[in-house]
C-alpha cells in the first residue's frame, strides 16, 4: 500500500512538474518522516520516497498523506490527490478516509456519517459555539491514530450536555437537571427520555470527568456511546 500511495504522489507531480516538482514531494516526504534527504537521490527521487517509507510506522505514513494535501490543493490538484489517495485507502480497507478538507476521518456508514455532518451544520448557530468546540475536540479523537477512545466519548456527551443545558437556558445545571425539567415539563417522549437518561448513566458509570476507574469500553461499545450522543444532540437542536 505505501508503494501505491508514492504512486499516486509522483504520479500527478511528474504529469505536473511546473505546478508542485517531483523533488519538492521527496524533500517535503523526508522532513515530515524525519529522515535526512539527499542532495540529489541517486535512484532518482520516487524511487528515494519508497525506500524511505518502508522503513516508518505506520501513523507516519498518514502523517505524510494529511501533510502533503495542502500542497497538492493549492496548486488545484487538490481533488485528484484526495480520489488517488481513497482509492487506495478503500483498497485495503483502511478506516480512515481523506475528506474535502484534507483531513483524515475515520469511514462511517452512509446514515452515521450524514448524522454527524448534520449535527456539526446545527452547531453552527453561535449560541453553540462552546459545543461546537467540544464537537470538534470529541470528532479529532475519534478520527486519531490510533482512535482516542475516552476523549471521544467524554468530549462528544460534553458537546451533547452543552447543547441541553444553552437549549433550555439552564446554564447553571447538569445534564441530569435538563432532563428531569423536561420529565416534568412532559415535553419528550418517556421512552426518549429514558433514552437520554442512560447516555447519562454510561458516562456516570464509563468514562465521567475525575473517574479513577480503567476505561474498559469496547470498540463497537465506543461506536455506539459516541453516535448516540450525536443523535442526542441532534434531536435537541431540532426541538421547537
Amino acid at each position: 500500500m505505501r508503494q501505491e500511495l508514492v504512486d499516486v504522489f509522483f504520479g500527478i507531480a511528474e504529469h505536473n512538474h511546473d505546478e508542485i516538482s517531483p523533488e519538492h514531494i521527496y524533500r517535503v516526504s523526508c522532513q515530515s518522516l524525519g529522515i535526512d534527504s539527499a542532495g540529489i537521490p541517486y535512484s532518482g527521487y520516487r524511487y528515494a520516497t519508497g525506500r524511505d517509507i518502508r522503513r516508518v510506522e505506520w501513523p507516519r505514513v498518514f502523517d505524510l498523506i494529511s501533510r502533503l494535501w495542502p500542497d497538492f490543493d493549492r496548486q488545484g490538484f487538490g481533488h485528484q490527490y484526495r480520489d488517488g489517495v481513497n482509492r487506495i485507502l478503500a483498497a485495503y480497507q483502511v478506516a480512515w478516509e481523506l475528506d474535502e478538507d484534507g483531513r483524515l476521518s475515520r469511514v462511517l456508514p452512509a446514515v452515521a456519517h450524514a448524522q454527524v455532518t448534520a449535527a456539526f451544520d446545527e452547531l453552527q448557530a453561535e449560541r453553540y459555539e462552546p459545543a461546537l468546540a467540544l464537537f470538534n475536540s470529541a470528532r479529532d479523537a475519534y478520527d486519531a491514530r490510533p482512535r482516542r477512545d475516552r476523549d471521544a466519548c467524554t468530549n462528544m456527551f460534553d458537546a451533547l450536555e452543552s447543547v441541553a443545558k444553552e437549549k433550555y437556558r439552564m446554564p447553571d445545571s447538569t445534564y441530569g437537571q435538563v432532563l428531569a425539567c423536561l420529565r416534568a415539563g412532559d415535553l419528550l417522549n418517556a421512552q426518549i427520555l429514558g433514552l437520554l437518561s442512560a447516555i447519562n448513566e454510561l458516562r456516570n458509570k464509563h468514562f465521567g470527568h475525575g473517574m479513577t476507574t480503567p476505561f474498559g469500553l469496547s470498540g463497537p461499545d465506543v461506536d455506539f456511546a459516541y453516535l448516540t450522543c450525536i443523535g442526542a444532540l441532534l434531536l435537541l437542536t431540532r426541538m421547537a
